[in-house]
């Protein structure tokens, strides 16, 4: 999206601001679990928003007493800055706060975030609330029209009695080890599991250590939250990982960790590095993205099957390629840097390329490259072309890397779907530990947990462990039913019906279900009673045609 400044008019002699629409027609929020199918509404020309690009925190609800963080995701045209976007926020009619788009997410898009901005303490009951940008009309080249300038919402506030005990009690406590500070929400699995995390968080930060040759500055502060956000983890001052019973996204515990302290340890030498290079270095170091990998294998069977991205394509977009696609390809040409001239001379390069060197982000590395060793860009990716064209076809590796971007592709439609606000390009990632001084836990910790988001995230949990042991097939046959389901919006395939039916048994025995193991008329269910993180295994069996729990 271009900086450009919009033009201005040249003369202006009476300017009417936007005000509340009393007769728009709301839409009715939470909607995050209702959505059967994804249908795209094209964008009009100019500058404009929609309720559908309105997301309020905490998810899916909200309780009286609770800060809400509101995220703006406008359309905003190519000739207009969203600096200059102008967004005021209304409830009931009452101005609360005002910006710009003044942050952006991974999707390169301009977006308006106001962190905890409503108080809704003692304010149980349905509001109105208005989003209106450019309220005063000053853009007028790329907003002729405003009347789709205005969004208005219907947000239904509830009454905090009506939380479960865990989310009432919620707090954050922390634990230290040599390495760092685990801060975890009481009353989940990550307090529940607290003492072996702590040595997996050691474990993990140790190896991403060793391999940069980099030890902590201080001790890292790791957030581990009881939902799934993105693919399972992010990193900026601090860390934050996904650590739930039912995690759908990624299993990998020890590579997301990995993987997270490496974008902390590494700012340490290389303060300026760029995100496409820091995103390889970060596999890597972690032997692998989401579980151990052959990189050099994988990087090949990528090749194979026609999915290889041009490195400068690559390195000027970086995280709108096909996420599997675009780490893998950058964690391979980074090993084959380290494998041909070394640790050190590679961490001089990497500490060396910045944003500013040229006006593309491919155009930096090309030339940091001949700085370094020599090479352009060109003549570094020909080179490595050239090694993974000898290395011998490994039709397992294909397998695997075939299923596993099929596994994730899918579980982001479920994501766009059945859980929006855990999508990677459009996420809201706060900064933890403002979120622990300003906000509540439920930010970071409440998600959507309707029967459908229970059934096909237990069954995307069951494609992640099919992946992991090399099971495609059971793999391939999983992913075809969950697609079916999120094409049609209903649980019409046997297999997920069935899946639906062993979550329905369990919830009806007051179980919340977070991992299913399918076996023709046997169901094995790890399961933990509703409010409570203990989990218990429940055999769930098919008889008569019902399935029913097995005492």
């Amino acid at each position: 999206m271009s900086e450009a400044s919009p033009e201005s008019p040249t003369a202006v002699a009476i300017v009417t601001p936007i005000l509340p629409t009393p007769t728009a027609a709301p839409t009715v929020v939470p909607t995050d679990t209702a959505v059967p199918t994804i249908t795209p509404t094209p964008f009009p020309p100019d500058l404009s928003i929609s309720p559908e690009g309105v997301r309020l925190y905490p998810v899916p609800d909200i309780y009286a007493g609770e800060k809400v963080t509101f995220q703006i995701l406008a359309h905003v045209p190519d000739n207009v800055n969203p600096a200059d976007v102008t967004v005021h926020l209304l409830v009931n009619y009452q101005d609360v706060v005002s910006g710009t788009l003044n942050a952006s997410n991974l999707q390169g898009n301009g977006v308006g975030l106001f962190e905890w901005a409503w108080d809704t303490s003692d304010a149980v009951g349905t509001h109105l609330v208005h989003i209106i940008l450019d309220r005063y009309d000053t853009i007028q080249t790329g907003d002729e029209n405003r009347d789709n300038n205005q969004a208005v919402l219907e947000v239904a506030v509830q009454d905090p009695v009506a939380l479960s005990q865990p989310q009432r009690n919620a707090a954050w406590v922390t634990a230290e080890t040599n390495c760092c500070v685990l801060h975890v929400v009481k009353g989940t699995a990550a307090e529940r599991d607290l003492n072996q995390l702590m040595v997996a968080v050691e474990t993990a930060v140790q190896q991403a250590a060793t391999r940069l040759g980099e030890q902590p500055a201080r001790q890292l502060d790791v957030y581990l939250i009881d939902r799934v956000i993105g693919q399972g983890g992010y990193a900026g001052y601090s860390i934050v990982v996904s650590y739930l019973d039912r995690s759908y996204a990624n299993n990998g515990f020890h590579q997301i960790m990995t993987h997270e302290a490496v974008h902390i340890l590494d700012r340490q030498f290389a303060p300026e590095r760029i995100n496409s290079l820091a995103e390889g270095v970060a596999v890597w170091a972690s032997d692998g993205h989401y579980k151990p990998e052959n990189i050099d294998r994988r990087a090949a069977a990528l090749v194979s099957i026609g999915q290889y991205v041009p490195l400068a394509q690559l390195f000027d977009n970086f995280y709108p390629v096909q996420h599997e696609i675009g780490y893998l390809e950058s964690a391979g040409f980074v090993k084959f840097l380290i494998d041909n001239y070394g640790w050190r001379r590679f961490r001089d390069f990497y500490s060396s390329v910045s944003a500013d060197d040229a006006t593309t982000l491919s155009g930096a590395v090309d030339i940091n490259l001949q700085q370094h060793f020599n090479l352009t860009l060109a003549e570094a990716e020909s080179q490595w072309l050239a090694y993974l064209a000898q290395l011998p076809p490994d039709p397992a590796t294909v397998a695997d890397l075939n299923a596993t971007i099929r596994f994730y592709n899918i579980m982001r439609h479920y994501q766009q779907l059945y859980d929006p606000t855990a999508f990677f390009l459009t996420a809201w990632l706060p900064h933890p530990e403002t979120l622990e001084r300003e906000g509540n836990p439920a930010d970071l910790t409440r998600h959507p947990q309707d029967e459908v988001n229970v059934t096909l995230e237990v069954m995307l949990q069951a494609t992640d462990t099919a992946v992991r042991v090399g099971n495609y097939e059971q793999a391939n046959i999983l992913l075809d039913s969950i697609e079916r389901v999120l094409n049609s919006g209903e649980f019409i395939d046997p297999l997920a019906r069935n899946y639906l039916e062993v979550v329905r048994t369990a919830s009806e025995a007051d179980f919340e279900v977070q991992q299913i193991e399918l076996n023709g008329n046997q169901a094995l269910v790890k399961a933990t009673p509703y409010n409570d993180v203990h989990l218990m295994e429940l055999t769930i069996i098919l008889s008569g045609g019902d399935w029913v729990l097995w005492q």
